[in-house]
């Protein structure tokens, strides 16, 4: 999620960002994830949502700090840290710009196909800050959808209305655009009437790994149910 993309969409589904995800987490991704975070260790969530997963890997003994865009998420995410007492900062920001440090993270982690919101052209330069926060041997885990599968899931049917936290949202697909390997996505707040046009761009796996492999060694990957979780290691 960056500052080129409409953030009220977010807020408007935070219902799929908070326990529900917390335990797919826990059985899809983190069995994956688990040899790769020690007691102690820095990590940065990018992406972090309502906080669900940043605040049980705290639970396992990371000093963590969570990063979105979206304000009613953060706000979420606070309100549950709180809650539990948890040590967890969580900043709004845009990861694209948002200072990060260097040398100071022992684990970075994106999840929920973030990568949809980043056109090719600005992937690097999230690839280098991403590098630069870490320490050496520090390591990335970055899951995502292949963007193929996922601009067809969309397609058909074109249009769908979900459940958000107090209203159906109507989600239109638009088009694709081949010129910039770009989708365009209508949301439509039915209460309100509300609309957002959202842009999301198409990756997949052997782009993501020619991109990454400039600046991490490719550890592993792992196939999920709908996305791919890819674990890269900074020399």
């Amino acid at each position: 999620m960056t500052l080129d993309q409409p953030v009220a969409p977010f807020d408007w589904f935070a219902n799929q960002f908070t326990a529900a995800r917390r335990e797919e987490f826990i059985e899809k991704i983190y069995p994956h994830m688990q040899a790769y975070l020690r007691p102690g260790d820095r990590v940065a969530d990018l992406g972090c949502g309502a906080g669900s997963i940043t605040l049980f890997l705290e639970e396992q003994g990371a000093h963590i700090t969570g990063f979105d865009l979206a304000p009613g998420l953060i706000a979420l995410a606070q309100e549950e840290a709180t809650r539990r007492g948890a040590r967890t900062d969580f900043i709004q920001a845009d990861v694209l710009t948002c200072p990060l440090g260097a040398h100071v993270y022992d684990l970075v982690i994106c999840f929920g196909n973030p990568l949809t919101d980043f056109p090719h052209h600005a992937f690097p330069s999230f690839r280098e800050r991403v590098c630069q926060a870490l320490k050496p041997g520090g390591h990335f885990i970055l899951e995502y959808r292949d963007g193929l599968q996922r601009v067809a899931h969309l397609r058909e049917p074109r249009e769908v209305i979900e459940q958000g936290v107090d209203s159906q949202i109507l989600r239109r697909f638009i088009e694709y655009d081949p010129v910039d390997s770009s989708y365009t996505l209508e949301y439509r707040h039915l209460s309100t009437d509300e609309l957002y046009v959202v842009k999301e761009y198409v990756y997949v796996a052997p782009l993501v790994r020619l991109l990454m492999g400039a600046r991490f060694e490719f550890v592993q990957f792992t196939q999920l149910a709908h996305s791919f979780l890819d674990i890269y290691r900074k020399p």
